[in-house]
């Protein structure tokens, strides 16, 4: 009989479900094993624990995070529209990739950090972390011509956390949100950005 081959991906995708369905407490190798319908050792064969295969599992939902945003901007942007199309299009990843964002709502970044990890897999969460505080940080400059910590969070919450709350209630029923909540948003963001605050002087934000 052909021995049956588990991806790597296969395996996260075992333990991501088993951390939305039952929670991070519940996510044993055993568990995991038996959600992908694989034998323990072939999740051993890949990871040294479960905590490292958490670990992976949050960085792997993070990196498909930052590819929702494009690496260059216009030269000359509208900001505000630009904030609207970033925040859509995290809303479209949302309904496309629901598990991967319930995971990271579900298993947060100090939930990962209190795993016990190798240096090497810290060394990736830091550099995943750095990753997005450097996009966070080069869009506010782009977008709204200065990256002081309030217009960083603003462009988070905007581009961010909005997205997902427009879309979380939907994603945790299993469903896919309505058209009606992706039109909304628009006019949401806008109304939290705000075009006052695309010309304010920089010492008054």
């Amino acid at each position: 009989m052909a021995r049956t081959l588990f991806s790597v991906d296969a395996l996260l995708d075992a333990a991501r479900e088993v951390v939305l369905e039952r929670g991070p407490r519940a996510a044993t190798i055993t568990a995991i094993a038996a959600q992908a319908g694989a034998p323990v050792g072939s999740i051993y064969h890949r990871f040294d624990s479960v905590d490292e295969m958490l670990a992976q599992a949050w960085l792997r939902a993070v990196r498909r995070t930052h590819a929702v945003w494009p690496q260059t901007l216009p030269s000359d942007p509208q900001a505000i529209e630009v904030i609207v199309e970033l925040a859509l299009a995290l809303f479209d990843h949302c309904v496309a990739e629901p598990h991967d964002v319930l995971l990271l709502d579900r298993l947060s970044r100090e939930d990962v950090l209190s795993l016990r990890l190798s240096a090497e897999t810290l060394g990736q969460i830091r550099d995943a972390e750095r990753e997005t505080s450097y996009l966070m940080v080069e869009l506010a400059q782009a977008l709204l011509g200065r990256s002081r910590r309030s217009d960083v969070d603003l462009l988070v919450l905007a581009i961010v956390d909005m997205p997902f709350s427009f879309a979380k209630r939907y994603l945790q029923q299993g469903q896919r949100p309505p058209r009606a909540r992706r039109c909304r948003l628009p006019d949401a963001v806008r109304a939290v950005v705000g075009s006052d605050v695309l010309t304010q002087p920089l010492d008054t934000v």
